[in-house]
């Protein structure tokens, strides 16, 4: 029996560009081709976060949103679905016919996404970083993760005197926890980092194949990090060649796929 599943996003109300209306319909219709429920939710995500931690936040949507993520996987959990996955709308679905969002019988009911981030280093060659992140997570109905992760969302921020590190609810919270507890992780949606981006705009291939070098398997959706993106018309035309295209486009140059 399939599981009842809810999938959601969140955005700003006023303003999406159109590369990022084209990512949250690759999910919605992702969403649907698996049976599962899709809702979208705008400025709303981010008034469910206690006043003092937007605040503390100093403008910092993200680090409110990555807050008010776990709190509406909650609320939609207390309404009796077995299972919610959150994905950030900067994200696309390329090949929606194999990505498979599902972990395996008998594990802890939870789990975030990997990333390998490349960037430029010191000398200007390149360097892959390998990450857990949140632009993808999953919460069942069972799990025992979700109430500490608030909880910990919350001292952290009660804590904080000064600047807040931008991911320090997200991947540097959550890195820390997986090595410790190596809880599942999902590979197939990574996170193209405006040197990949670049590539892919450009024909490159030094960051593309320095990502699929040290990745497990070829991504089959990707967040685009809108936080650091290139230009609204350039990011368009990544996720249409992307979607053009899909998972072609990734192998390495000397790969016979």
């Amino acid at each position: 029996m399939q599981m009842k599943t809810v999938v959601f996003q969140s955005f700003r109300d006023e303003g999406r560009p159109d590369w990022i209306e084209l990512c949250l319909e690759t999910v919605q219709s992702w969403a649907s081709r698996q049976g599962h429920e899709y809702r979208f939710l705008g400025d709303e995500l981010l008034e469910r976060v206690p006043r003092l931690v937007a605040e503390k936040s100093e403008g910092r949507n993200q680090i409110v949103a990555d807050l008010g993520r776990l709190l509406v996987a909650r609320e939609i959990l207390e309404e009796g679905v077995d299972q919610v996955i959150w994905l950030d709308a900067d994200t696309l679905v390329f090949e929606p016919q194999a990505l498979r969002l599902e972990i395996p019988q008998g594990s802890p009911g939870y789990a975030f996404g990997r990333e390998v981030w490349i960037q430029k280093n010191t000398s200007g060659g390149l360097k892959a970083y390998r990450n857990v992140h949140n632009a993808v997570c999953l919460f069942q109905s069972d799990n025992p993760f979700l109430d500490f992760y608030i909880h910990a969302c919350l001292l952290i921020m009660d804590r904080v005197d000064g600047g807040v590190p931008p991911q320090i609810l997200g991947p540097k919270f959550l890195s820390a926890q997986y090595n410790i507890l190596g809880f599942p992780l999902f590979e197939s949606v990574g996170a193209f980092s405006p040197v990949v981006v670049q590539d892919i705009l450009n024909d490159g291939r030094a960051a593309l194949d320095l990502l699929l070098d040290t990745s497990p398997s070829i991504p089959l959706a990707a967040n685009l990090c809108a936080s650091l993106s290139q230009s609204d018309e350039e990011m368009r035309l990544v996720c249409e060649r992307l979607l053009a295209q899909g998972a072609r486009l990734l192998p390495r140059s000397d790969s016979p796929l």
